[in-house]
């Protein structure tokens, strides 16, 4: 998606967020899960968290000082996030962000993760990109996280008051390829333990149907 087509799609976002009332001068998200939702949604998708973990996990300390990673789900919301200890004092616990916290249009309007979401691709967002003002000092990278043509969630990279350096942009691209291939791993070795195994004597009445035998001959 070129630039022109992305300025288009924002534009086509915000319109949407003035269309339900939304107020750019909100001072919080407006979707959050409660507890006993959020616990099933942690639980429905803890292996991708703990993959997201591992890998952001890996970042050398520089990065964490500076930037956020966030890991969110297929519906928007959040499951977890890194950051250092000041950003998130400052930014994250001090505007109501949690984990639970929806990046949907109708509760943060116009951002990255909504974006990503609506046109099923990377995209990147500077602060006037924003619809909310509460976002207004953001630059984020979210993309989508797809394992066999299926999108399993989105991870963002955001930072707040400093420009996106280039070289994140090539590391956001290569830590979605990590965590897809890391949960892929985990998926096919589940597979491999979900495939029945047979005792001889089943294996042996299963060539004998395949055979075409009936089950009177079988017995």
């Amino acid at each position: 998606m070129n630039s022109k087509e992305l300025y288009s799609e924002i534009l086509f976002s915000n319109r949407r967020c003035a269309s339900i009332g939304l107020k750019n001068s909100i001072n919080f998200p407006l979707v959050t899960l409660n507890k006993e939702d959020l616990k099933v949604k942690m639980d429905k998708n803890i292996e991708l968290i703990n993959v997201f973990r591992n890998c952001i996990g890996n970042i050398i300390n520089a990065a964490k000082e500076k930037y956020m990673f966030l890991l969110i789900d297929q519906g928007g919301c959040l499951l977890t996030l890194v950051c250092n200890n000041n950003v998130y004092n400052s930014y994250i616990d001090k505007f109501g962000f949690r984990i639970g916290t929806y990046f949907t249009e109708n509760s943060l309007g116009t951002n990255a993760i909504s974006m990503a979401i609506n046109v099923k691709r990377c995209v990147f967002l500077t602060p006037q990109d924003h619809y909310c003002d509460i976002l207004k000092k953001w630059y984020c990278i979210a993309s989508p996280l797809i394992i066999d043509e299926k999108t399993i969630g989105y991870f963002d990279v955001s930072t707040i008051e400093h420009d996106m350096a280039e070289e994140m942009v090539a590391l956001t691209e290569l830590l979605v390829y990590q965590i897809e291939n890391e949960y892929k791993k985990i998926i096919r070795n589940k597979d491999r333990t979900n495939i029945i195994k047979f005792s001889k004597e089943q294996l042996k009445i299963l060539k004998l149907i395949a055979k075409g035998y009936k089950d009177s001959a079988i017995k």
